[in-house]
Parts: structure tokens; C-alpha cells; sequence
């Protein structure tokens, strides 16, 4: 993929505008990190711009990047008929990019958030990757192969809990082992909103600190976006 094409970030939407907030901060990471490419927002549904109105502003090479954390449902099937809209308002030469996740950058991410709280590895702390997760338990499943495939060193144990598609939160936490002494969640969403607000309020009834934000604030999201977009054949 050459460096002058168009990058449109898709996201999903949300009636809570933390949701668009998040997208846009990441874009404005992108445009830092490559300042010589131009970095489009759009959604799937709930504001706008849509695929058709955000298809207007397109040069004429265009790579589309899913901001979403697992290839599920929407991944599968909103994102190529946005992607198709988008072709067809914009008369552009469109690719698609595969989803954010899964990939190891998204656990460096977490890191970020981590250690911006100042938690930096120990073996006595475990993380649960909190994931807001979907009826395709597969795909919600893929969070787990990437710890799997990428141990986080230095820490204890990482796990996954999902609100939807996978193990609950109390689930995880009964599967600690007795040498943990700290528990920490990270969100596992692009942006907050409310779906995230549950999961604190969630994790606060189990006694489990979540560090502030989601992972579209952090460096390595914006990195991952570019290693999405450049990895298309030119």
C-alpha cells in the first residue's frame, strides 16, 4: 500500500458520544505518527459520517481499517457493505484492511494503560483483559489465543472476561491461583461508553480496580492501524 493513500478508520458508533471521541482521538494519533497520509473517521451506525458521506472527501486510493477488536459479526458482514458503499460514493480504488484485533499490539496497548496507572509487571498481579465480547464466541475466543500465542512477561496470570460470548468476569477470578495478591482489568474496547461503564461498575462489586480509558487512546493502537493499512500489496 503507498504511503499517499487515504486511511478511513471504521468504527462501529454509539448513541454515547465517548464512543466517537475515542475514534477521533485515535485518528489524531495516526495523523502524529504519519503525518504525510491523510486519515479519515466513519461509522457503521448510530451518527455519522456514514460509508456514503465520508466517501465524498476520498482521494483515489483509499485502505479501510476496522476499529474493532475481534472478527466478529460486524467485521464479517457490516464492514464490507460499508466498504462497498464507500467505494461506490467516492468512485475511489478501496481496499479493506483486516480488524484491529486480533494482534499482539492490542496487549501492548493494555500495557500502555497499565502503566500509565503506574502497574508494571509482577508476578504476584493478574489483568483480566475485559472484552465486551459478542454472540460469535469464537471470535471473542481469539483474545485469549493471542495471550495464549503472546505471554505477557513478568506478570502473573492474564485472562479474558467478556459481558457477552465468553467467560464472565466472576468466572475468571474463581480461576486465579492462590499466589496472586493484586487483580487489575483493562478494558478491552476501542472507547469507553457504556458498555465499558458496566464493566467498571461490574468489576467494582467483585472488588477488581479497572485503570481509566480504552485502548484507542494508547501509542500502540495507532501503530497497529498503520500496520493494518500498510499491509496490503501496493
Amino acid at each position: 500500500m503507498t504511503t499517499d493513500t487515504d486511511i478511513v478508520l471504521l468504527a462501529h458508533g454509539s448513541p454515547d458520544p465517548r464512543h466517537a471521541q475515542g475514534v477521533e482521538t485515535l485518528a489524531t494519533h495516526v495523523r502524529e505518527l504519519a503525518p504525510h497520509r491523510t486519515v479519515h473517521t466513519a461509522y457503521l451506525d448510530h451518527h455519522g459520517p456514514n460509508a456514503t458521506e465520508a466517501g465524498a472527501d476520498l482521494g483515489e486510493h483509499v485502505v479501510v481499517v476496522p476499529v474493532l477488536v475481534t472478527p466478529a459479526y460486524h467485521a464479517k458482514v457490516d464492514v464490507p457493505a460499508a466498504v462497498d458503499e464507500l467505494a461506490a460514493a467516492s468512485g475511489s480504488s478501496v481496499s479493506l484492511a483486516a480488524p484491529l484485533g486480533p494482534h499482539e499490539l492490542l496487549l501492548e496497548a493494555a500495557e500502555e494503560l497499565l502503566a500509565a496507572e503506574g502497574i508494571t509487571p509482577d508476578p504476584t498481579t493478574a489483568v483480566l483483559l475485559y472484552a465486551a465480547g459478542s454472540s460469535d464466541s469464537e471470535a471473542v475466543a481469539t483474545v485469549g489465543h493471542t495471550l495464549d500465542e503472546h505471554p505477557r512477561e513478568g506478570w502473573g496470570p492474564w485472562g479474558v472476561a467478556a459481558l457477552d460470548g465468553g467467560s464472565t468476569l466472576d468466572q475468571v477470578l474463581r480461576r486465579l491461583p492462590d499466589e496472586v495478591e493484586r487483580t487489575v482489568a483493562v478494558s478491552f474496547m476501542v472507547a469507553e461508553g457504556v458498555l465499558r461503564d458496566r464493566m467498571a461498575q461490574q468489576c467494582g462489586r467483585a472488588g477488581v480496580s479497572m485503570v481509566p480509558g480504552a485502548l484507542a487512546r494508547t501509542s500502540a493502537v495507532a501503530h497497529l492501524v498503520l500496520e493494518r493499512a500498510d499491509s496490503l500489496p501496493a
